[in-house]
């Protein structure tokens, strides 16, 4: 059946079996859980009239509109369907039975019988968003509010104490605004579950009042909180009587319990302790017998009023003052400090100052009965208080006596506990033979660090104080000859808040004024730690001296004058050091003396000369930042190893002196050195060259264009000059191969060479006397070969250095002069310094380009390679290295080879004539 049913009723009445339907709840899941088979056969239905059991309905029904108005529900709305689900996006929803009004989205799952709706409530003058989960048994809201004005209609729910309820509706009004009110609805009950209540809201404008027979007390708002059962009310600003009562509050605790139920009401004011405040305390039957006349009182007030008449109210409170005047009935007195408790019927005076003199007061505990206005109790006496500025030089308390009410009477006080004697008459002389018991009541021997030891006062009165003194137990980071300064004796005087102290040897001086803390120091060590906590706690100060050392961790310096100031565990200072060890020479001398500044920060430690010259910034345990210009830098390779990790040096103007020996010049250069590489990078004239070794040891060296001035300079003598060379080298340290590539080099000062250079020019008649006299013209006319040097055009070197077997090992080396040509191979043993080697010697080179221009007459006298040539061994110390060779026995052969070449003449003619023809 394609088509379906329209209904339009107008009046019909059902009898059916009683209804269980009980609450609007039911009532609106029973009918919501028929809708979808009623929408499967009709296309709308109109009942304007249904009566079931008592239970009237009106209904208006289609796929996309349900009105429905019966005794618990009223509900208009727009539908959508699901499996198991309806949707309504309401227009109302009217729940009789509570009087509740909601609009908004609601879904019912009548498979899991749950409602759930999210939108706006209306419950008389209340509205606001609300949130609800719905069972059959249980109602699940999260709701908030615009503004209302009474709590009242809480009661149809539930209902308090009488107590409770005059605070909750009568004691506080005001616009009233919930941010937030959650809890649970017993659906079967019909009741709010109270311990499920919480929420917060606010209270604008509002007035309080805290007892019947008080005015109000007035506030910007209340901020409220309801939690765990308890009701607070948090009050903002409020005043009563143009009293400011901040921090003030009432709670209602357990309020829906009659047996544990109790209203707190806290009172604080900030102000005098007079009539008003008086008057508060009265209300409450609270009698105190103090009257105010100047300065200012914290008030704290608890009282605790309980639902049961059968339980006493209790009463607490504090009352704390300073710099004021008070009369306890008729007696006056000045307190800095009065600390005053309030415990039922008895006002205890605990730990409060009662003046006498500027100098001399006490500490005084009273139990003040106030229906007797008779005190007893002790007195913490405080026999002085000396003040050089804003530091207190001694503060003494803790000693307990008998109390009476004639606080003026001189007396002679012996202090047991504090071991100290103090006597009042034209001057009050203090004997404390322990400055160990008033150590943590005295703000200068804290500062200073002074532990033990007797002091001896003379006081005429707080302006002008003399003293003498045995320290003991000292933790000044001094020391003299290696021992630290554990004791001391010393005078001074305390006059207009500066005061002096100074050793008997005068090699200590100390002045404190106000906050200043300055020693003076002369022929001692200053020992600093930087890694002990105890630095840390160093005293803010300045100190200055002659003839100091000072010890930063392990390094110590020595100081002429020096400057420090302490500051909240940071370091500075300057200072004309001397005897120093440090790897910086000037103008090939090593630096011993300094005009220094320094910072220590923790681990940060800064120290740079004056000019700038020289910066070190020592970054944590392991790594240091260095700019140096103008010194030379000294790196000993054997040096052990100093811990740093991560090295950064620039430097400009400076030389590298290698072991103390070796000065490598520089225009510039960067050191860049980390656990796992290392690297350099430095410019010398035209010179550029770099140095890399990364973390699995692989080396590259790059050396380009570097001149005979930074050789000579390395090696400190004239081996080469003029001309360029360049190193290339590659590899680990115990496998590093390279290249030296010289260009227009004459070496000068070579002891191989020098020694290779005469045995040349002792050769050629050895040779042939026929042949030596045009052969020494022509070295004596080539200046690139003279007895002083050998200039070379080109040449090549070609090494592998064996850091295992500490050899190195010369592949290839091949020079082009004008004279003499060099070609050979050696080692060089580097534990010995000795040199092994062959080298092949090619002169008689102009000779050689002679006869070489005239055909067949070239190859008889100097055959097929048209040279003369000869092998030597180079070996023994490299300082001086013997030479062998072949020579001898070349020169006897040369008439046979000339004899041989002269037979095999014609056919070296023939084949000249014959390629000339060709």
């Amino acid at each position: 059946m394609d088509k379906k049913l329209i209904v339009d009723i107008e009046n019909i009445e059902i009898s059916s079996k009683k209804s269980e339907v009980k609450n609007s709840y039911d009532d609106l899941k029973k009918n919501v859980e028929l809708l979808p088979k009623v929408l499967k056969f009709f296309n709308s239905i109109h009942v304007e009239r249904l009566k079931i059991d008592g239970n009237e309905f009106t209904i208006d029904i289609n796929d996309k509109a349900l009105y429905l108005d019966n005794k618990f529900v009223n509900l208009s709305s727009r539908l959508e369907f699901s499996d198991n689900e309806v949707a309504f996006k309401l227009y109302s929803l009217y729940l009789k039975d509570i009087k509740l009004m909601l609009d908004g989205d609601v879904r019912i799952d009548y498979f899991n019988d749950i409602l759930s709706h999210e939108g706006k409530y209306f419950y008389k003058d209340l509205s606001g968003n609300i949130k609800l989960e719905m069972t059959k048994k249980i109602a699940k809201f999260y709701l908030d509010s615009e503004k209302f004005k009474s709590l009242k209609f809480l009661k149809k729910f539930f209902r308090l104490d009488s107590v409770a309820e005059e605070w909750m509706y009568d004691n506080v009004t005001g616009d009233i605004k919930l941010n937030e009110f959650h809890g649970l609805f017993d659906l079967v009950n019909l009741g709010i579950v109270e311990k499920s209540l919480n929420g917060t809201g606010i209270i604008d404008k509002a007035k309080i009042r805290f007892h019947k027979d008080l005015g109000t007390v007035d506030t910007e708002k209340i901020n409220l909180k309801f939690d765990k059962g308890n009701l607070y009310f948090d009050l903002v600003k409020p005043k009563y009587d143009d009293i400011k009562l901040d921090g003030s509050f009432v709670v209602i605790n357990n309020i829906a319990s009659e047996k544990n139920g109790e209203v707190v009401v806290d009172i604080k004011a900030k102000s005098f302790l007079d009539k008003r405040v008086l008057e508060i305390l009265e209300a409450y039957e609270i009698q105190l017998p103090l009257l105010q006349k100047t300065g200012l009182t914290d008030a704290h007030v608890n009282l605790k009023i309980p639902y049961l008449i059968s339980k006493e109210m209790s009463t607490s409170g504090e009352f704390k003052s300073k710099n004021s005047t008070f009369m306890l009935n008729e007696f006056e007195f000045f307190t800095k400090n009065a600390d005053v408790i309030l415990d039922g019927s008895i006002v205890r005076v605990k730990n409060s100052h009662f003046k006498h003199k500027k100098m001399l007061d006490s500490m005084v505990t009273l139990d003040i009965d106030t229906s007797t206005l008779i005190a007893k109790g002790d007195a913490l006496i405080k026999s002085f208080d000396i003040e050089d500025g804003k530091t207190k030089v001694i503060n003494i308390k803790d000693k307990k006596t008998a109390l009476s009410l004639d606080f003026n009477k001189n007396t002679n006080i012996y202090l047991k506990n504090l071991n100290t004697n103090i006597n009042i008459s034209d001057l009050i002389y203090v004997d404390i033979a322990s400055l160990g018991k008033i150590y943590n009541q005295s703000e200068l021997l804290k500062t200073i660090g002074i532990k033990g030891g007797s002091l001896h006062l003379a006081i005429k009165d707080e302006n002008d104080i003399k003293f003498t003194g045995e320290l003991r137990k000292l933790s000044f980071p001094l020391f003299k000859n290696e021992k630290q300064i554990k004791t001391l004796d010393i005078k001074g005087s305390i006059k207009n808040g500066f005061t002096k102290v100074k050793s008997d040897d005068n090699r200590i001086k100390v002045n404190v004024k106000n906050d200043d803390l300055n020693i003076y120091l002369k022929d001692l060590d200053i020992y600093i730690d930087t890694k002990s906590e105890d630095n840390t706690k160093l005293p803010d100060m300045d100190i200055s001296g002659e003839n100091l050392s000072l010890k930063i961790d392990d390094e110590k310096y020595y100081a002429k004058t020096v400057k420090a100031n302490f500051n909240k565990g940071k370091i500075t200072f300057e200072a004309l050091a001397y005897n120093l060890d440090i790897p910086i020479m000037k103008n090939d001398k090593a630096v011993t003396s300094l005009d220094l500044l320094g910072e220590v920060d923790n681990d940060n430690i800064v120290i740079q000369t004056k000019d700038e010259k020289l910066v070190f910034k020592f970054i944590g345990e392991n790594k240091l930042d260095a700019y140096i210009d103008g010194y030379d830098f000294v790196y000993n390779t054997e040096s052990i190893d100093s811990g740093i990790e991560n090295l950064d040096v620039k430097a400009i103007k400076s030389n590298i002196v290698m072991n103390e020996k070796y000065k490598f010049p520089a225009d510039s250069y960067e050191i860049r050195i980390r656990k796992d590489s290392k690297f350099l990078h430095l410019n010398h004239l035209k010179a550029d060259i770099t140095y890399k070794e990364d973390a699995n040891g692989q080396i590259d060296i790059y050396a380009n264009n570097f001149s005979d001035v930074f050789v000579n300079t390395i090696f400190d003598k004239n081996i080469v000059k003029g001309g360029t060379l360049m190193l290339l080298a590659n590899g680990k340290k115990d496998d590093l191969k390279g290249k030296l590539i010289l260009t227009n080099v004459k070496v000068d000062d070579l002891a191989i060479l020098n020694n290779l250079l005469l045995f040349i020019h002792s050769s050629p008649a050895l040779i042939n006397p026929l042949l030596a006299v045009p052969s020494v013209v022509g070295m004596a006319s080539n200046k690139g070969f003279t007895l002083t040097g050998y200039e070379i055009s080109d040449g090549v070197l070609e090494f592998t250095l064996d850091k295992v077997k500490n050899r190195l090992d010369i592949t290839k080396l091949v020079t082009v002069g004008n004279g003499i040509d060099f070609d050979g191979t050696g080692s060089v043993d580097i534990n010995t310094l000795t040199i092994d080697s062959n080298i092949k010697l090619v002169f008689f080179k102009n000779y050689s380009k002679l006869v070489g221009a005239i055909p067949v007459v070239n190859y008889v006298l100097l055959g097929k390679n048209k040279r003369v040539s000869t092998q030597v061994k180079v070996f023994g110390p490299l300082n001086n290295p013997k030479i062998s060779t072949n020579l001898t026995k070349d020169a006897f052969s040369v008439p046979l080879n000339i004899g041989k070449r002269i037979l095999n003449s014609p056919i070296e003619l023939f084949d000249f004539i014959k390629n000339k023809k060709e």
